[in-house]
């Protein structure tokens, strides 16, 4: 009741506020980000597609002038993008009513190639000013422009420059992710010239967002993604604003703004971050039906009983029984995973395939080393007895061996793949942890 009555109240002072200053306009950015392909809710029956339709279009209707913008990383999480390449998910997106997305570092994960599909299947565009091969040309589009009522809002795609270091080098191709401050700056002028309000849509580390903000005194409006642990309060900077959430649907960030067209600036706004659960926005019926149609295709493969989980285990729970799984699995004293490449938690109770598939959802290769113990970097060692000069069989995923702190490491590539070792492996025990 009382959040009801405060956004009565805001509503009523941003009407207010344009009521007295004859060129102010007001607009609601409605955004998510790294939406991951979870189609489905979770465990806890937060997100899953249908009911993020639903929420979008309850906050849509609570404003005149509105839209809806996706911060990166739409596919690979589940099983349906793995298998179908990321394609079915941005199908399925289209229903939810995006105005913009940008681009993400795993749209890359089925290939550079794949984006140009991806682009076609989309009604919304995908957005990236700073992806560039060495002739100097874009992979994607850099901006588009979008009108909410009046206003004209310039929004410019970001992707993070880290973005060498997060693929692997054949998913690239002959495509880079330059400095992001100097590589937006032209954009960034050109929408500021063309437009009223000027959005970055970044798929970026916090740092990066800080330093958009302050680098480019032109953009009005940082909406971003990339991090998973989002923002509990908005990044302001001299008036300027910054937001972010976490990932998988679990939420809609609600921004809404009174901008002053002849001050060209923001001078009121308010953030919200609004769960999404099953029994607060009920599945939209049209689009569980579609999620449904993609979701029976691989229902044989994932939706079946494999073990029992005796207790709820975190992210850093999960990469300790992933690198048991390998050592067992392949015999090497040490094995080695990336937290970054464990994608999900583990609840207690029974394990379906489906929960391994949501947590590996790369199709990363096991690969095998004979190295000593001097040799390893510091977070292959972390928390093992490492002699410096004893020899050791080591074993890790090929997105690792292809990063700088692993080269000059020779590593030989196994049949088996880092899922499927873990599948086998927790299918054997029956029992995790």
């Amino acid at each position: 009741m009382l959040v009801g009555s405060f956004l009565r109240l805001s509503l009523l002072l941003l009407a207010a506020l344009a009521a007295q200053c004859a060129n102010v306009e007001q607009v609601t950015i409605l955004h998510l980000n790294d939406l991951h392909a979870r189609l489905l809710p979770d465990e806890q029956g937060r997100g899953g597609f249908a009911h993020v339709a639903t929420a979008i279009a309850a906050e849509r209707s609570k404003s005149e002038n509105a839209i809806v913008l996706h911060a990166g990383d739409m596919v690979q999480g589940s099983p349906v993008s793995t298998i179908f390449e990321g394609t079915p998910v941005f199908e399925v997106a289209n229903r939810l009513g995006f105005d913009a997305h940008c681009l993400g570092n795993h749209e890359f994960d089925y290939g550079w190639e794949k984006i140009a599909e991806f682009q076609r299947v989309t009604d919304a565009p995908i957005l990236a000013a700073n992806v560039l091969n060495a002739e100097g040309e874009r992979l994607v589009p850099p901006t588009a422009v979008l009108t909410a009522g009046d206003l004209r809002i310039g929004v410019v795609g970001a992707l993070t420059a880290g973005l060498a270091r997060l693929i692997k080098p054949a998913q690239a191709g002959p495509w880079r992710a330059t400095a992001l401050v100097e590589s937006l700056r032209e954009p960034v002028a050109e929408m500021n010239a063309r437009t009223d309000l000027v959005v970055v849509l970044g798929h970026l580390f916090d740092d990066e967002d800080e330093a958009i903000l302050r680098g480019l005194r032109d953009v009005d409006v940082l909406v971003g993604g990339h991090d998973h642990g989002g923002r509990d309060t908005e990044l302001l900077i001299d008036g300027r604003i910054g937001v972010k959430l976490r990932p998988y649907g679990r939420e809609l960030g609600r921004l809404e703004i009174a901008f002053d067209r002849d001050a060209g600036r923001v001078v009121q706004h308010r953030w919200r971050r609004i769960p999404i659960s099953q029994d607060r926005f009920p599945a939209n019926p049209d689009i569980a039906a579609l999620v449904d149609q993609w979701e029976s295709k691989v229902s044989e493969l994932v939706d079946v009983e494999i073990a029992e989980c005796v207790r709820a285990l975190g992210r850093d729970d999960v990469k300790r029984i992933i690198e048991r799984a390998l050592r067992e699995t392949t015999g090497a004293q040490i094995a080695f995973m990336n937290r970054g490449g464990v994608r999900d938690s583990l609840a207690e109770g029974t394990v379906m395939a489906r929960h391994i598939w949501n947590i590996l959802p790369f199709d990363n290769a096991l690969v095998e080393a004979t190295v000593r113990g001097d040799r390893l970097p510091e977070e292959a060692r972390a928390g093992q007895d490492i002699e410096p000069g004893r020899t050791y069989r080591f074993v890790t995923n090929d997105y690792v061996a292809g990063l700088p702190e692993f080269a000059g490491i020779d590593f030989t590539a196994r049949e088996l793949t880092l899922r499927d070792a873990v599948l086998d492996w927790v299918k054997a025990r029956a029992r995790v942890p």
